[in-house]
């Protein structure tokens, strides 16, 4: 395994309810990255959209006593396809970071919903994971379920609301219990529960502090959360897990902090493969406890929704399980956190491979033509008729 001779610029922070998960997640990443013989640029976009860069970047304890804001700035060229670090000035100019590829760690809005992902299209900058389409779609909860729905794969119903008297109205189609979550969002923040019209209020009143658009589902009840992982190449599904529930619904505090607090830097250690202690990991069950039947539909939906939505890279599809075995579709997450390297590695997939994956994917040569642009057609009088004259 090598990636030798390559320039990586890694993307993390952003304007994103997410950014310290997207921080971790990245600090993860960026030591294997190296080891496999990667020139690493971290770029590091501040909560305010900043983005800047330091060596020093790559290593968590950079982060843990305050966010920093000061870096060299980086400029992105969409017209030359280049990323620069400095200022201008009188004695200086901004240097080419010259990047091979760019890997998105962006958890969440500005990163995940692809946003960068159109950006690093238009500069012509190889990146890792899902183009702008898939990423936008999966991270829009109400749009990818009726994509899901339209081609036969199982949904919970849901209704969209922006504001209370629209959300009266879906619980009025829908029923009560009722889950009330921000429609583009994760990391299950915002999200809540409205056991009746009484409760509805304030859920709703939460989740649009994240969120113009709100989606509401009914409560499935005493359902198992499962989820698994997905990328391109074989294998192409990873094991499925059990994340565990504290309360009733699966909670930003059951995903990332069991004890009481964010787990800043878990992750794997050099060259492991995965996470140190993950089979005593009270947040999960992994292999989950469910009929192998079970297991091999949320492995043949799991590919089906990736596939559909057009996804790249590797993304964590999340089900959820009836107490009568019924099996839901419920989001497509196409930057998990950690990379769900923890799933690759109860797979057989270490999280250097896995990285290494990643980066030849988003190298290979695209599969589509560059379109041929004529010259000026307005110079040439071959557009609309002549200058002046009425269509």
């Amino acid at each position: 395994m090598s990636l030798q001779g390559l320039s990586v610029a890694v993307a993390f922070g952003s304007r994103s309810v997410e950014h310290e998960i997207s921080v971790i997640t990245a600090c993860q990443a960026m030591p294997i990255l190296a080891e496999l013989g990667a020139q690493v640029v971290p770029i590091y976009i501040t909560k305010s959209g900043s983005w800047i860069t330091d060596p020093s970047f790559a290593e968590l304890s950079s982060f843990r006593a305050r966010l920093p804001e000061a870096g060299e700035p980086v400029l992105l060229d969409l017209a030359t396809g280049r990323l620069r670090a400095g200022s201008w000035s009188r004695l200086s100019r901004p240097r080419e970071l010259a990047v091979d590829v760019l890997f998105p760690i962006l958890h969440g809005t500005f990163g995940e919903d692809g946003t960068l992902a159109g950006l690093a299209a238009m500069a012509r900058i190889p990146q890792v994971g899902g183009d702008t389409l898939s990423s936008a779609l999966a991270m829009d909860k109400l749009r990818s379920k009726l994509v899901f729905q339209a081609a036969g794969l199982p949904v919970l119903p849901g209704r969209a609301a922006t504001g209370i008297a629209e959300a009266r109205i879906a619980g009025g189609e829908l029923g009560y219990p009722l889950v009330v979550k921000p429609n583009r969002g994760g990391s299950s923040i915002g999200v809540g529960l409205a056991r009746d019209s009484g409760e509805l209020e304030q859920a709703v009143r939460v989740a649009l502090e994240y969120d113009s658009q709100l989606v509401l589902e009914p409560e499935l009840a005493a359902a198992r959360d499962l989820n698994c992982a997905v990328k391109r190449q074989e294998p192409r599904v990873s094991a499925v897990e059990r994340p565990f529930r504290s309360q009733g619904l699966l909670s930003y505090a059951d995903k990332y902090a069991p004890s009481g607090k964010t787990e800043l830097g878990a992750g794997p250690g050099k060259h492991s493969g995965g996470p140190k202690g993950d089979s005593a990991d009270p947040r999960r069950e992994l292999p989950a406890d469910i009929p192998e039947a079970a297991r091999e539909e949320v492995q043949r939906l799991a590919v089906a929704a990736f596939d559909l939505l057009g996804c790249g890279g590797t993304a964590r599809v999340d089900f959820l399980l009836s107490p009568s075995g019924e099996l839901f579709l419920n989001e497509v997450n196409t930057i998990p956190g950690s990379l769900a390297f923890y799933l690759w590695a109860a797979t057989g997939v270490t999280f250097p491979a896995l990285l290494e994956e990643l980066v030849n994917e988003a190298l290979a040569p695209p599969d589509r033509r560059t379109l041929a642009l004529p010259a000026n057609l307005l110079g040439a009088d071959q557009l609309l008729g002549k200058v002046g004259t009425a269509g």
